[in-house]
């Protein structure tokens, strides 16, 4: 593909999570802000929906009395996976042991050490399927899920290889999600009893 770009027009900035932090500090950006940094670029975040609310602690309710006590479940907690990628996922679940602070102070967790990364999505779907998808199995992920949370089917990404999911299963709502993780085989979760 060829870019054509006009004489002294300035290319696209590409964005670090240093650069980040210091545009919070500088007061730039506020903690509060729903913004992802998605290789260098700063893309702003859609506002959750009721819908997403209720699914997500339907979620919360069920994952966090059947947690083992090294368990880490992070709840729409910033993930820093390189240093031009800082995600928000919705859920996430991995070893205690797994994570750790970068440099700039995000949470770090290797992406193979990842256990489940769970979005809850409604305006966001096509995003959360596409883009995001190929950004958590580049960093292999072992699993995804994303639920519609209007329609509560759910699409499961597993087996990350060359920044693509090699299996992809769509489920529809009277299906019950079941993590792969050993460590998680205790969890499952009927879609139609989320909210």
């Amino acid at each position: 593909m060829t870019i054509h770009v006009t004489p002294g027009s300035p290319l696209p900035r590409r964005f670090t999570a240093g650069d980040l932090r210091l545009m919070l500090a500088a007061g730039i950006l506020r903690e509060d802000e729903r913004v992802e940094l998605l290789d260098g670029e700063l893309v702003e975040m859609a506002a959750k929906g009721f819908a997403q609310d209720v699914v997500k602690n339907a979620l919360v309710r069920r994952l966090v009395p059947l947690l083992p006590e090294a368990a880490y479940l992070g709840i729409e907690s910033t993930l820093q996976l390189g240093p031009g990628l800082l995600l928000e996922p919705d859920l996430l679940l991995a070893p205690m042991s797994a994570r750790s602070a970068t440099p700039e102070g995000f949470c770090t967790i290797p992406g193979p050490e990842i256990l489940l990364v769970i979005e809850v999505a409604a305006s966001s779907l096509a995003y959360d399927r596409g883009r995001k998808a190929a950004l958590y199995a580049r960093h292999g992920v072992r699993e995804y899920w994303v639920i519609d949370a209007q329609e509560r089917e759910a699409w499961v990404h597993r087996g990350p290889a060359e920044g693509l999911y090699r299996d992809l299963a769509e489920l529809s709502r009277d299906s019950v999600l079941r993590p792969e993780a050993e460590e998680l085989a205790m969890i499952m979760a009927p879609l139609a009893e989320l909210g």
